[in-house]
Formats: structure tokens, C-alpha cells, sequence
């Protein structure tokens, strides 16, 4: 999926996924995306959607929403080219990812 764009890789120990963050540059939640990412060491490999050319730009999210049959929003995170969620809800990429949810220390001493 998308072989026509040029993705930044970042290297990780979790490598038993293709995992690709379509964001732009100036997004605070993809940043916290990316940090959750290598806190977790995933690779993956990303594109700030808003520093390439127009026509590029359009071809991405006309291939995302043929592929996922929604529009594209940011953050994006996809999985094998076949799993998808929008937007940086730590629950969710934990999911996708089949990660261990994190404990809140403060949840769980006030559960105790």
C-alpha cells in the first residue's frame, strides 16, 4: 500500500507488522502517536502528508478511502496494509497493535 510515496523509516525491536503513520508535521496528536510508537519500540515507518506535492497528497487519501472506505484523517495507522484506526486513542493503536494495555499507577492504587 501506497508503494508510490516515500516513508521515514524508524527502527524498532516489534517488527512483526507493517506498520505505516500517515500524519502531517504540524499535528500534536501525531507526534503523540509516533512517541507512543517508539515507547512501545514498534517500527514503523511514517509520511508527513503535508510536505508533499498536491497531486501526491490527493493520490494517498483517494488510495485510503478505496482501501478502507473512509476519509483519511490524522493520525493514521495502518497495519499490514489491511487494518486501519483514525485518530491517536492510546486504547485503540494498543489494540491494533495487540499490546498489553499500560496500568495507570494511580488507577490502580485507587482500585486497590
Amino acid at each position: 500500500m501506497f508503494e508510490d510515496i516515500h516513508f521515514q523509516k524508524v527502527p524498532g525491536t516489534e517488527t512483526s507488522r507493517k506498520v505505516q503513520l500517515l500524519g502531517l508535521s504540524t499535528c500534536g496528536f501525531c507526534r503523540r502517536g509516533q512517541e507512543f510508537l517508539e515507547k512501545h519500540r514498534v517500527a514503523y515507518e511514517f509520511v508527513h502528508l503535508d510536505t508533499l506535492d498536491l497531486e501526491t497528497k490527493n493520490g494517498v487519501k483517494q488510495q485510503f478511502k478505496d482501501t478502507f472506505g473512509v476519509s483519511l484523517s490524522y493520525p493514521a495507522l495502518v497495519v499490514d496494509g489491511a487494518r486501519q484506526t483514525i485518530g491517536y486513542v492510546k486504547r485503540g493503536w494498543e489494540e491494533l497493535l495487540d499490546l498489553p494495555p499500560e496500568v495507570d499507577p494511580e488507577t490502580v492504587s485507587y482500585l486497590e
